[in-house]
């Protein structure tokens, strides 16, 4: 089932690839406006240490590890959505979870809502789960609104370190049943097929 590609209205989510690191360096790793609600991102950032981190999640087996799916609009690439398998949140440790970024030029357009529903509607299905969990900074407004537009519900908080701001935050820990999901974005227009 790996490698796969995933086609909506207007974006590509596929496999990431070290190419993608060119692109994701300026736009991501050294932009703290993005970086600081990531609580394992470093910051300031090293180029060589990120590269090789960045390097290494690729070659995680995605049968037994993360599934990192780049997003791309117009063949270029704006940010990557993340299926974690079960375990990464020992609040929920029976169900996977999401992460997720994306450059600034392409925030607020929607295009996280359209990766989301797409990478969740294949967990759904790679996971053979019955929820999805994540957590996201309180204070970050527009990752808590995406989650809620996709159906994620608050289940509690928790102190976690951030290496970006150097202290703890708290953090919601959102949950996302597969029914409430499915009568939301049942009837998203997405494709899914082997990457060539």
């Amino acid at each position: 089932m790996f490698p796969i590609v995933i086609s909506t209205k207007r974006l590509k989510l596929r496999p990431s690839q070290e190419s993608d690191f060119d692109r994701a360096w300026p736009n991501f790793a050294q932009n703290f406006e993005i970086v600081r609600w990531l609580t394992d991102m470093p910051w300031p950032p090293n180029k060589e240490a990120t590269y090789a981190s960045f390097v290494s999640a690729l070659s995680i087996n995605p049968e037994e590890g993360p599934y990192p799916f780049a997003i791309e609009y117009d063949g270029q690439l704006i940010g990557c959505v993340e299926i974690q398998k079960r375990g990464d949140l020992d609040e929920f440790p029976d169900v996977p979870s999401i992460g997720y970024w994306m450059i600034e030029d392409a925030q607020g357009h929607g295009f996280m809502l359209e990766a989301c529903v797409a990478a969740l509607h294949w967990g759904f299905a790679k996971e053979t789960c019955y929820a999805f969990a994540t957590r996201v900074m309180q204070d970050n407004h527009a990752s808590l609104n995406l989650l809620k537009k996709l159906g994620f519900e608050a289940a509690g908080v928790c102190l976690r370190y951030s290496k970006p701001l150097q202290q703890d935050v708290v953090n919601i820990i959102m949950h996302l049943p597969r029914d409430r999901f499915e009568a939301l974005h049942g009837d998203a227009d997405i494709k899914m097929g082997a990457a060539l």
